[in-house]
């Protein structure tokens, strides 16, 4: 009897030390792994890759390093997979985000969060979820092109006037990202001056790229027989210098 005892004792104080080692992580990445583009197994190399994330809000090199008993060097090549299908993102300090796994089940969440309760309403949330399925789209990839471009992360309130120039001043993504190219090419790559290139095109009444690069196109009709004598020795490039 008292043999038995000492087994069910035994078997309490294993069973608590398992349940105290139990990981948090959202059901919905266990349940729904297909949507990130992986298979069972890289879904459990990825649970222990988050581990540390969900534990303590961040992500670092060595808490990997750490969590597999291993290297740096050999974390990076357990990272690279997820970081090449833009799961992890790599940041400052050998830390890294785990924006990527977010927003793939972000969407979702959106749709699930306006969810009508009627049928009429059915038919206007399914528009708005769309829109807001192709923001988060735009937004990820206008994202990753700025901070490629300018070779740094974005801040918060950048990553938010992107945001802005969407949502609030309705300037398509291929708009946006023509200031950007026009930035680089007159070698300003500063987030100041792509700011004051889209506030003259906004100014101006733009609303689609076809409108800026036709006014590009559009000869100075205006310019009085006078004016044009005064700037017959300018470069045929100037007018272009003078806009941006």
């Amino acid at each position: 009897m008292t043999a038995v005892k000492n087994d069910i004792n035994c078997n309490l104080d294993f069973a608590v030390r398992i349940m105290g080692e139990l990981a948090s992580y959202p059901y919905v990445i266990i349940k729904d792994y297909r949507r990130m583009g992986i298979n069972e197994k890289e879904l459990a190399v990825l649970l222990r890759i988050l581990h540390p994330y969900f534990a303590k809000g961040k992500l670092t090199l060595g808490d990997v390093a750490s969590e597999f008993g291993v290297t740096d060097e050999e974390a990076k090549v357990i990272l690279q997979p997820f970081l090449d299908k833009g799961l992890l993102k790599s940041g400052s300090r050998k830390s890294y985000s785990c924006e990527g796994v977010l927003n793939c089940y972000y969407e979702e969440w959106i749709c699930e969060q306006r969810k009508p309760k009627t049928q009429t309403g059915a038919v206007r949330s399914a528009g708005n979820c769309e829109a807001e399925k192709q923001l988060i789209r735009d937004l990820a990839g206008l994202y990753r092109r700025f901070e490629q471009e300018l070779g740094k992360n974005l801040t918060p309130m950048q990553s938010e006037e992107i945001r802005s120039w969407l949502e609030k001043d309705g300037m398509p993504a291929e708009m946006i990202e023509e200031a950007l190219r026009r930035s680089i090419l007159q070698e300003k790559r500063s987030f100041a001056y792509i700011k004051s290139i889209l506030k003259k095109w906004r100014d101006a009444g733009y609303k689609e790229l076809r409108e800026v690069l036709e006014n590009d196109t559009k000869p100075a009709k205006s310019k009085s027989r006078a004016g044009k004598k005064n700037t017959a020795g300018k470069s045929k490039y100037a007018e272009i210098y003078d806009k941006y």
